[in-house]
């Protein structure tokens, strides 16, 4: 059975950062968007390799 590649998960990736953004104008009142697109970024990357162990993990049976 074939199985799909694995996509990077850009929308969730952007859904972090929105949130992350959104979190510091409501709590602090100011914007810190390096530190949102660090935190999305690393968020993206491990969501990444979830779905890629996931993947790898499927082939194998």
């Amino acid at each position: 059975m074939a199985v799909p590649p694995v996509s990077v998960p850009i929308s969730e990736g952007i859904g972090i950062f929105v949130g992350i953004v959104a979190w510091d104008v409501l709590s602090v009142g100011e914007m810190e968007l390096l530190k949102a697109l660090l935190i999305s970024a690393g968020g993206t990357a491990v969501w990444y390799g979830a779905r890629y162990w996931q993947c790898r993990r499927r082939k194998r049976r």
